[in-house]
């Protein structure tokens, strides 16, 4: 068995090694073919943008004699001599022109500098006389055309330019009027003397090429190569092709399989040979890992009771967690019903305070009526304010338990506010509250109970947390979709970080520490509003006042709708 257990390894791993080695040489084969059709792609184009550039060239080449008053002057007075020094031989020792010919402006032939030698008398050669006077006739037509449209074109960017070819070889032909650089000298319409250049394509333009594309043996032929990607066609001028430029094909690719094939024959043997000695070596530890099994058993038995001891151990932690649960439960139910119990027995005293203030309120014998009505007054007050601190508590916990339903009426949202407003002036004098609720509708349904603990909430805040702004903003907005209800203040404000938690039970912003308060009144604030299809938005700046914003929906407030809570 361990035998066949090393043997069937060291198979896996030679087969493996070869289809490897076999996909490498596929991936590399794959890149090369990739890389050598990209290369003789750009080498196509390198080669078209050569030939294009070196036809653009020579009417760019003619411009530097042909718009030139001294050319101009002394072609006019056919002064063979300046001409031979200034036009032929330097367009041909310069620019690599073949052929330079002057034309009069009768279209005869004045001037002749052809294949590096000056040809007195002035003659074409056998092989590209009806070439070099057609173009020179279609520049003459031309400029008589253009003659009779002034404007219509440039008289300096005239130009004729065309490829084919001279007896049998390919060229490249540019015919240009000489015309003087300044306006001291006028050349009348259709007097014009025309330059033609030649230079031929199998010539200096081929090696222009070649150097451009940074390629060897370029050169042209008028038959296709077998190869079309090495290879660019040679167009002529009316459309055709006059023949082929064609150069010896660079292959990166495959020249560099060819470099890195030897190693890469040397690694395979090393590897195939690395292979077989990691087959000995499995063999050897085949028998290691079989000795072993017995421990490894021994090992798992120990482990699978260790498991089996921590399984029962988190068993009963669980079980521990699930009675704690229990028990945080029955004390949240206690506390409930202590706040229940204790909001009961603040009531019976809270009566027995207010029915005092208001017999002080009749009894004013013995002391000035006013006086005693302005401290009831102030009694009155703070029976109000700790009764709302019950009701808060109780609100709470009925939230939380999900006892509490709205008891919904018709009735006068506007004049539900107006009344806290009123009752909060009573305990803070100092304050001024500026209403604008005209814009809430008359006739709404809501838990009028629910409501005013909602904005006595609000109000009461507005006051409390603003003791050095008096001014209170009570304002109303209303569309036919929402009613927008905003209490503002000018007072301490609060940070940025505490909005998100703000409406959490018994939540406090870190600006009102020193000032009394629960953090239950908000919480219910939200709770009520949202029971009521609504929302509550806070805006607040540290230091500048807070800003709480109740946005109801009209369509849960009509009077003839009727929706469960």
């Amino acid at each position: 068995m361990k035998v066949r257990l090393t043997s069937h390894i060291t198979f896996v791993l030679v087969t493996l090694t070869c289809a490897a080695a076999v996909l490498l040489c596929g991936f590399a084969w794959l890149a090369a073919v990739k890389v050598d059709d990209l290369s003789l792609r750009r080498q196509a184009d390198f080669v078209g943008q050569g030939l294009e550039e070196q036809i653009a060239a020579l009417p760019r080449e003619q411009e530097s004699i042909a718009k030139w008053d001294d050319a101009f002057l002394y072609a006019k007075q056919r002064n063979h001599d300046w001409l031979l020094d200034n036009i032929g031989q330097w367009t041909s020792r310069y620019f690599g022109h073949d052929r330079t010919y002057i034309f009069d402006d009768t279209n005869r032939l004045m001037f002749a500098f052809r294949d590096g030698a000056d040809v007195m008398p002035p003659r074409l050669g056998s092989d590209d006389s009806p070439d070099m006077t057609a173009v020179a006739e279609e520049m003459r037509a031309a400029l008589v055309e253009l003659a009779a449209k002034p404007g219509s074109r440039p008289l300096g960017q005239l130009a004729e330019v065309r490829t084919l070819m001279i007896g049998n070889r390919p060229a490249i032909i540019s015919a240009r009027p000489i015309l003087p650089s300044s306006a001291r000298m006028q050349v009348e319409a259709g007097q014009e003397f025309i330059t033609v250049s030649v230079k031929f394509i199998d010539g200096k333009v081929a090696e222009n090429i070649a150097h451009y594309a940074r390629l060897e043996g370029l050169h042209f032929t008028p038959w296709k190569s077998a190869d079309e990607r090495v290879q660019v066609a040679v167009p002529s001028h009316d459309g055709g092709t006059i023949g082929y430029l064609v150069w010896p094909p660079i292959r990166p690719g495959f020249m560099l399989l060819q470099q890195i094939a030897p190693a890469g024959l040397g690694c395979l043997a090393l590897l195939i040979t690395v292979v077989f000695w990691l087959g000995r070596g499995l063999h050897r530890t085949s028998l290691t890992l079989l000795d072993s099994q017995a421990e490894i058993t021994h090992h798992r038995n120990h482990l699978e009771e260790m498991v089996a001891d921590r399984t029962a151990e988190i068993e009963r932690q669980r079980e521990e967690l699930d009675r704690l649960l229990v028990h945080e439960r029955q004390v949240n139910a206690l506390q409930r019903q202590f706040v229940a119990m204790a909001s009961h027995e603040f009531r019976t005293p809270l009566a027995i305070i207010d029915a005092a203030a208001q017999r002080l309120c009749r009894s004013t014998a013995n002391i000035s009526g006013d006086y005693v009505r302005e401290k009831a007054g102030v009694i009155r007050s703070a029976v109000v304010r700790m009764v709302d601190l019950m009701e808060s508590i109780l609100a709470s916990g009925r939230l939380e338990t999900g006892q509490i339903t709205l008891k919904r009426s018709e009735g006068d949202l506007k004049a539900l506010l107006v009344t806290c407003c009123e009752r909060l002036r009573q305990l803070s004098r100092s304050h001024v509250f500026h209403l604008d609720l005209e814009a809430i509708p008359d006739q709404l349904t809501f838990d009028r109970s629910a409501m005013e603990q909602v904005f006595t909430n609000l109000i009461s805040n507005a006051v409390k947390y603003s003791p050095k702004a008096p001014d209170i903003h009570v304002r109303a907005r209303a569309d036919e979709t929402t009613v927008e209800i905003a209490i503002s203040d000018s007072g301490i404000g609060m940070d940025a970080e505490d909005l998100p938690k703000l409406f959490q039970p018994y939540y406090r912003a870190r600006s009102a520490t020193g000032i009394a308060g629960t953090g239950i009144g908000l919480n219910v604030v939200k709770q009520v509003v949202e029971l009521h299809g609504g929302s509550v938005e806070v805006t607040s700046e540290l230091g500048k006042g807070t800003t709480f914003t109740i946005i109801l929906p009209i369509e849960l407030l009509l009077p003839d709708q009727h929706v469960a809570a």
